[in-house]
């Protein structure tokens, strides 16, 4: 799964608008909007302040791939 796709799902698991969520991390809903698109990379900080909203763990922001690979890495 990609991030955008990660983005879009806990965004709609928490029944927000991209003009909501925006809103909640201090961005434009364009700004939002590209990153659900893919079309621009997202910050570390912003990665956190997603993570916090929606109430799941950083690693759980990251693609299945990154988690194993992470994992994989660290000897987990």
């Amino acid at each position: 799964m990609l991030i955008s796709q990660i983005l879009l799902r806990y965004r709609m698991q928490n029944a927000l608008s991209q003009k909501q969520m925006a809103a909640l991390l201090g961005i434009s809903q364009a700004g939002y909007h590209k990153w659900e698109t893919g079309s621009m990379g997202i910050e570390m900080e912003h990665y956190c302040r997603i993570a916090t909203l929606c109430d799941v763990s950083l690693m759980d922001m990251l693609p299945r791939e990154w988690q194993e690979k992470i994992r994989e890495d660290l000897g987990v």
